[in-house]
């Protein structure tokens, strides 16, 4: 498989490392040889840049076949006949050079141009091999590198897409099974009080604004969740009347928070549906937001019936879909209980990590 290499993308950056390379390199082995030398050092110097040079020029071209010719199983042979036969024209090509730019820096002062050139030809045969082998190397495992961090984005991307898939299925079903809900508690209403139901489907209009606007969302500000509970709440009250009152006991250093959407809304319904309808007499539901460090503490909690006695609470579309996004948002790092409360009812609690959302809350 041919992959975009970062020379291809960058080209002037990478010719600036290369030439960067190599001469740190013949700087290195020109300070040995001056150091063990009787040469003058500029001599060594000019003498040890020419050497190199070629494999600074010829470098890209390596680079371009190490790109083309990569030892996959699919196509191993056919990339070692095209690495035999680069090696073999970098050595013919590259001695060549070396011997031509030696010659016009003072290098082999008895032989002419071509006898130079075929000097060092033959006398770099192995060094240039093993400098072909090496740039090659170096070349495949930056390749390698490069096609093993974008197989780690696309993986990390895909994923990030089918956690955004499952969250709108889940905010999906949650969504219908919230406006059933109300509008079957609005038709109980229609023919015995018709101005109450009138004045709950205006409230109802009012919550389904909201859902549109922010369905799509699978996080938003404590604040907008707590104003559109309030709006629900304000819906549950005029159905119920004295039987239900909610309490809000949050507080205002959270309200930037970032919660999941619909998150509170559903344990709200399920307190009132499970606990406080049940009860002869009024019924009371407190929702509470506080920090803990560096977690966010929700809690919903009603002085209802309680969790029954043999422990089972059964989990309706409203809590097995809180409970699916929660995981699908925070994995392992949330958690989420049902308790029975000693003086009665039932109390639910969610922690998150404390984050505050980058747009400001409404």
């Amino acid at each position: 498989m041919t992959i975009e290499a970062p020379w291809v993308r960058r080209p002037w950056k990478w010719m600036l490392v290369n030439v960067a390379a190599w001469s740190v390199l013949a700087t290195l082995f020109a300070i040995q040889g001056a150091v063990r030398g009787n040469v003058a050092v500029y001599q060594v110097f000019a003498h040890t840049f020419a050497s190199f040079a070629p494999c600074a020029i010829l470098t890209p071209g390596m680079a371009i076949l190490a790109r083309q010719f990569r030892f996959t199983d699919e196509r191993r042979r056919r990339a070692i006949a095209a690495h035999l036969a680069g090696a073999l024209a970098f050595v013919l090509i590259g001695g060549v050079m070396m011997g031509i730019a030696e010659k016009l820096v003072g290098g082999f002062p008895k032989q002419t141009m071509l006898g130079a050139a075929r000097l060092a030809t033959i006398g770099y045969v192995t060094a240039n091999i093993l400098t072909y082998v090496s740039v090659i190397a170096i070349a495949q495992a930056v390749l390698y590198a490069v096609e093993s961090r974008n197989r780690e984005l696309n993986e990390a991307v895909l994923l990030t897409q089918l956690a955004e898939a499952r969250l709108h299925v889940l905010s999906s079903q949650l969504q219908p099974h919230f406006l059933f809900n109300t509008l079957h508690a609005i038709s109980a209403l229609v023919r015995d009080e018709p101005v109450q139901a009138e004045r709950l489907l205006a409230k109802l209009s009012d919550l389904l604004r909201h859902v549109l606007q922010d369905g799509n969302q699978a996080e938003t500000s404590l604040a907008k969740e707590l104003s559109f509970l309030e709006k629900y709440v304000e819906l549950q009250e005029a159905r119920f009347g004295p039987r239900l009152s909610v309490q809000f006991q949050v507080d205002p250093r959270v309200v930037d928070a970032r919660v999941p959407h619909l998150l509170l809304q559903p344990l709200v319904e399920n307190a009132i549906r499970h606990g406080t309808s049940r009860r002869p007499t009024a019924g009371l539901i407190e929702i509470g937001a506080v920090r803990d460090g560096t977690r966010l503490q929700l809690f919903v909690r009603d002085n209802g019936a309680g969790i029954p006695d043999d422990g089972v609470v059964r989990d309706g579309i409203g809590l097995s879909s809180t409970k699916a996004r929660l995981r699908q948002l925070y994995g392992d790092d949330h958690t989420f209980a049902l308790e029975r409360v000693t003086t009665g009812g039932t109390v639910c609690r969610v922690s998150v990590p404390l984050t505050t959302i980058l747009e400001p809350a409404a």
